[in-house]
């Protein structure tokens, strides 16, 4: 994007004439530099129409003592014009400031820009003294004496500056409309056009220091320039600057709507989904919660008929306990004839309950358990073996003193 970009250079204290034309024009030691585009010099006096690198030596040699040797104008190109018509407008615009009145070198650069893009520019140093018929055959001394070419006083004149300024922007503005570019530049500051949004970011000069203070300048002209890169185009006025601004702020106020929009979507969703799952959890609640309740009644039934159960068990006559033998004896008959005991069991009990009488009254009384139905079938087999094997027998399993 061409931006409006004039300096003007005039001090005593600037670096050598003969030097700096070497540096814009990238010869002598300046030589392996390049970028230069367009180099040449002109309304040079007929002492260094031959060589004008001539002239510069001169005017360091003969200028007075703190005189200025040279005044410089760096001006940016538009980068939208081409090589050649940035070549050509370079020319005419030296042409239309300095006429043939004073001694020029021009040069024309096209260094990379940190944006990757060509920055072109250029030099044009020239001499204010004035040229004429008079002046154009003096000597190199004579040249720059005081009875010599005047200086042009209107060189120091406040307003010069923004002469050329606004010279150069019409010279611009007319070159880009050839070239089929909108764009139109103002000569006027940001603040004078109403652009208080570009005046605010002005960028600090880079004045000398130590290599903090630059790095420190440096990255806030970055920043500066960055925050320029997202206001309107430089080259809009006020009024059209203010209603670009607007648009920008409806269409971010519609971004963040359609984002708040997005987001109560998506908020409406979860609320949906929560509200379904605290109704199956619900559900679930009520279900775990009525079959924990029919358990926790059938538990209850079965208590109630376990304890009258037991209730009619103790009603019962002793010998109709649970266990007792009158019980088993009624078990046994109403089990039918396979439980009826075998008659040797029988036997064999009749033959136990006598030695067992036998006993009692050979010893004080004693709890004797009731024989088992395996420990009375077992009597009746000893009953039929002879009397020392049953003896032995018994010895084993049953009477210590038998």
């Amino acid at each position: 994007m061409a931006i409006v970009h004039v300096v003007m250079k005039s001090s005593s204290t600037a670096p050598p004439a003969a030097a700096h034309a070497q540096y814009i024009e990238r010869e002598g030691q300046y030589l392996q530099r390049g970028g230069v585009d367009l180099a040449e010099s002109g309304n040079m006096p007929e002492f260094a129409q031959a060589d004008p690198h001539r002239f510069w030596v001169a005017a360091d040699t003969y200028e007075r003592k703190n005189g200025r040797a040279y005044t410089e104008l760096q001006i940016a190109l538009p980068r939208e014009l081409s090589p050649e018509d940035r070549n050509q407008l370079a020319r005419d615009a030296t042409r239309e400031l300095l006429g043939d009145r004073f001694a020029y070198t021009l040069a024309v650069h096209t260094p990379m820009a940190k944006d990757n893009f060509d920055q072109p520019h250029m030099h044009l140093m020239f001499s204010e003294r004035a040229i004429d018929e008079k002046t154009r055959a003096l000597s190199e001394e004579q040249f720059f004496k005081r009875n010599g070419a005047k200086k042009d006083p209107a060189w120091n004149d406040r307003e010069k500056p923004f002469e050329v300024r606004e010279k150069w922007v019409e010279m611009m503005n007319a070159a880009m409309q050839r070239a089929g570019h909108e764009q139109r530049l103002d000569p006027r500051s940001w603040a004078e056009q109403g652009r208080e949004d570009l005046a605010a970011l002005i960028e600090p000069k880079l004045l000398a220091g130590n290599e903090a203070e630059a790095r420190a300048l440096h990255a806030q002209i970055d920043q500066l320039r960055e925050q320029r890169a997202e206001l309107p185009h430089l080259y809009l006025p006020g009024a059209e600057a203010i209603e670009k601004l607007e648009q920008q702020a409806e269409q971010e106020i519609a971004k963040v709507q359609a984002r708040e929009a997005q987001e109560l979507s998506r908020l409406d969703k979860l609320i949906a989904a929560a509200r379904e799952l605290a109704t199956e959890v619900k559900e679930r609640t009520v279900a775990v919660a009525q079959n924990v309740a029919e358990r926790v009644e059938q538990l209850r039934d079965r208590f109630e008929r376990w304890r009258e159960q037991r209730s009619e068990n103790t009603e019962q006559k002793p010998e109709m306990q649970p266990g007792s033998r009158a019980q088993v004896s009624q078990e046994i008959e109403r089990a039918g004839p396979e439980l009826v005991p075998d008659p040797e069991i029988e036997q064999g009990r009749q033959a136990f309950r006598e030695r067992y009488a036998a006993y009692q009254q050979a010893k004080e009384p004693a709890v004797v358990p009731e024989p088992t139905v395996q420990q009375v079938s077992q009597e009746a087999t000893l009953a039929k073996q002879p009397e020392q094997e049953l003896h032995i027998k018994h010895d084993r399993g049953f009477g210590r003193g038998l």
